[in-house]
């Protein structure tokens, strides 16, 4: 009965995780050409003056700029994905496995498993699209490290669920971790100078509008 669950939510996943993947092909296709042009005006820039600073440019930061806004945009859109495809599948486990098998003891083990597919479906988005914007980025070291370390851990953690004699659940919930492991690094290389810029900006806004006061 256990496997015969799992079997079931893991098929789902994969009719989930299709519908991320193109959004990765999207920004493995079109951001590349996009990315590489920007690179070469910047290197000829820097021919043309070896003092040449990218932060000082306005070409390029607004190059620069535009890239991060298609990427958050994909980001959103894969998001918005998400959501919709894996509310829909985690709901037939939830409340209709009639509709994927007659028996009623698997039915019931389905149930408790829907969250974790509502997660790991919803962790689908920013893995996926994440991963195709650093493919297009070319962060292929960074992949490589983070792949080989969340792989590497991954088998660790279900060997030992099985020695403890574990359930399908903690399975899956372990499966998530790894899941929400790989969504927060791949997120944070892209868009964690962003966040901590803004609210660099948003702090130093406040020390000048509410200026310290002087002890009297």
């Amino acid at each position: 009965t256990p496997l015969a669950a799992h079997q079931i939510i893991l098929s789902l996943f994969f009719f989930v995780s299709p519908f991320m993947e193109v959004i990765s092909q999207t920004a493995q296709t079109f951001l590349p050409p996009f990315l590489a042009r920007l690179q070469e005006y910047i290197e000829n820039k820097k021919k043309a003056d070896p003092k040449f600073d990218t932060k000082k440019d306005k070409a390029a930061q607004a190059w620069s700029k535009a890239s991060m806004q298609v990427s958050t945009n994909l980001l959103e859109l894969g998001v918005g994905v998400a959501t919709v495809v894996a509310s829909l599948a985690c709901f037939i486990p939830a409340f209709g496995g009639a509709m994927l098998t007659s028996d009623g003891i698997v039915q019931g083990a389905l149930k408790p498993l829907a969250k974790y597919l509502l997660v790991g479906g919803l962790l689908a988005a920013p893995v996926a699209v994440s991963e195709g914007i650093l493919l297009a980025r070319r962060e292929l070291g960074f992949l490589a490290t983070t792949y080989l370390a969340t792989t590497a851990l991954l088998p660790a953690a279900l060997l030992r669920i099985k020695k403890v004699g574990g359930t399908v659940e903690q399975i899956w919930g372990c499966f998530a971790i790894f899941q929400l492991t790989r969504a927060i690094a791949f997120v944070g290389k892209i868009w964690s100078r962003r966040i901590l810029g803004r609210f660099g900006a948003k702090s130093a806004g406040d020390t000048t509008e509410n200026p310290p006061k002087e002890a009297s």
